[in-house]
């Protein structure tokens, strides 16, 4: 991992795990997937607000759109799209 100073200067850091964790964390995850302390957690409640959003949009069936934000990673907008194609707006 490489940091730059505000004098120009070059400071090279190996990068282990737990530095790699916190560098994920800071950035929210990007790219990985569901987090691992999301594992153990109901998809109900890991999903709860993306449900209510979905629901507030006309979405009805829970359990079509539990699959669409799993598939998604819990992406509210590929869910509705994945919603959309397989036609269940409204069910």
């Amino acid at each position: 991992m490489l940091f730059f100073s505000h004098n120009g200067s070059v400071t090279v850091l190996p990068i282990d795990n737990a530095r790699l964790e916190t560098l994920m964390n800071m950035f929210g995850g990007l790219g990985t997937g569901t987090p691992s302390h999301a594992l153990n957690v109901p998809p109900e409640e890991l999903y709860a607000t993306q449900l209510l959003n979905l629901q507030e949009m006309g979405f009805m069936d829970p359990q079509e759109n539990i699959q669409a934000l799993i598939a998604t990673t819990g992406n509210v907008y590929a869910a509705v799209e994945r919603l959309l194609v397989l036609g269940n707006l409204g069910q």
